[in-house]
């Protein structure tokens, strides 16, 4: 079996990519991306831009995108997934990452999916990510936790959300409605991504996010004198993930422990550097704006971290949990915040008993194998 993953969000395909290759039945895998921005994945094929983000042409870039609103980059995308067309032909199953999984100029976008769909046998869509479907649902459904609550609370935020307003374009709909249109159907990542979907004809169900536990291994903390607490901060998403939540909880936090925490506040830094930087913390804050949890808290859990995130009721139903069993639930409300890290750097044991849990849940419901089998089992039924 031939399989070609395009495009990535959070690590997801080159996580999925490390339990494939491990599949008896599965001849080969080949991603193609931009490596996920700065988080600077490994892929297969590469369509990350060279020629727009020099010393030089950043600035041009920068000035067009501040007068007309558009990434001239998007052109160099475009042409470098079209160079890569002959290589993407020929596979079993395609899986496209988001309904903008190129992020070239629509109309380009479409002529290379085109190819994608005409040469291949079948193509799926996984919802990863805001998306057509999600942005609707999500501008109709208010009250609806989501990483778009800050904007629809304040307006003044606008800005910050830009890249949603493409997926309100008319070239990315149609896009998006011709990929729908075509493929063999839609998956969900996480909770997230199930509301939005689950009443299309072509949703297929959710699978959940693939961990690779082979450099993920949960472990048990040695006593210790300081609570260590993670912050990863990306400021390309910072209001969308309910950092500001985090980063006043954590100013009340300090006053109240002073010296009995150890605070690490990281930014905008290379996949890498940002889990050698993770890796002494006994709790993570990851996000709060989510029902479920991405890669990132995954990973976390799986060291056997403790780590604030998306654990909705929803979740905890689901997969038949209780609260605080495996995450902390990061609800939008700063005093509970502070009541919960309190509470654990009053009860360190705690730490040690919520991680183990946490390391037996991801490697029960997201090693990156058994997720790798489930996407086989769906891509190989016949509709």
């Amino acid at each position: 079996m031939r399989i070609l993953l395009i495009g990535d969000y959070s690590g997801l395909h080159s996580a999925l990519k490390k339990g494939l290759i491990q599949q008896e039945k599965v001849e080969e895998v080949v991603l193609l991306g931009d490596g996920d921005k700065f988080k600077d994945f490994q892929v297969d094929l590469s369509i990350r831009p060279s020629w727009t983000t020099g010393r030089w042409t950043t600035v041009i870039r920068k000035a067009i995108h501040k007068v007309f609103g558009w990434d001239i980059a998007e052109l160099e995308i475009g042409w470098r997934a079209q160079q890569h067309l002959k290589k993407m032909k020929d596979f079993d199953a395609v899986q496209l990452i988001n309904d903008r999984p190129i992020q070239t100029l629509p109309i380009w976008e479409r002529r290379i999916l085109k190819r994608v769909f005409a040469q291949n046998k079948k193509v799926f869509l996984l919802s990863c990510g805001i998306d057509v479907f999600g942005l609707q649902y999500l501008m109709t459904h208010p009250e609806e936790l989501s990483l778009l609550q800050p904007l629809l609370q304040n307006p003044n935020l606008k800005p910050y959300y830009a890249y949603v307003d493409v997926y309100q374009k008319r070239g990315v709909m149609r896009t998006q409605k011709m990929i729908v249109t075509h493929c063999s159907g839609i998956i969900a990542s996480d909770m997230d991504y199930v509301n939005p979907n689950q009443s299309h004809a072509k949703y297929k169900g959710l699978i959940p996010h693939p961990v690779v536990l082979e450099e993920n291994h949960a472990q048990e903390f040695a006593p210790f004198d300081r609570v260590c607490i993670f912050l990863g901060i990306n400021r390309g998403n910072y209001h969308q993930k309910g950092m500001g939540y985090f980063e006043e909880a954590l100013q009340q936090i300090q006053a109240k422990y002073g010296n009995q925490i150890n605070l690490i506040v990281a930014e905008q830094m290379p996949y890498d550097t940002y889990k050698k930087a993770r890796a002494e913390a006994h709790i993570v804050l990851d996000q709060v704006l989510s029902k479920d949890q991405g890669y990132n808290a995954l990973e976390a859990m799986a060291r056997g971290q403790v780590v604030f995130t998306g654990a909705s009721e929803e979740f905890l139903e689901y997969y038949n949990l209780q609260e605080d069993e495996v995450c902390i639930s990061a609800k939008p409300d700063i005093a509970y915040l502070v009541a919960k890290l309190s509470w654990l750097i009053d009860h360190p044991s705690k730490i040690n008993e919520i991680g183990q849990r946490a390391g037996v849940f991801v490697q029960d419901v997201h090693d990156c194998r058994k997720i790798a089998n489930q996407y086989i089992k769906r891509w190989e039924i016949r509709e």
